[in-house]
């Protein structure tokens, strides 16, 4: 009995440090964070060719629509850290 109660105390403090009992991302997970990753940096790809087409060429008849896409963008965000496994 004494056993058993030491094994459950050590197993219930391993998944309290996190790493035994940290949850796998499934296969589904794992693709949705990075169609998510890369959609996040196909948008600041797309603000920055935007900003760059306005700046550079303000007098082009593209000029106006760059600037709305760049409304309708948004802000560019600052490049999220890479998760580290």
């Amino acid at each position: 009995m004494l056993k058993r109660t030491a094994l459950l105390l050590l197993a219930a403090a391993l998944c309290l440090g996190g790493t035994a009992c940290k949850k796998e991302m499934t296969q589904a997970e794992h693709q949705a964070e990075k169609k998510k990753e890369f959609r996040v940096k196909q948008k600041q790809v797309a603000i920055k060719a935007y900003k760059d087409l306005a700046d550079k060429y303000p007098d082009s008849e593209f000029a106006p629509k760059a600037k709305e896409k760049l409304q309708q963008l948004g802000p560019l965000t600052a490049t999220p850290a890479p998760k580290k496994k």
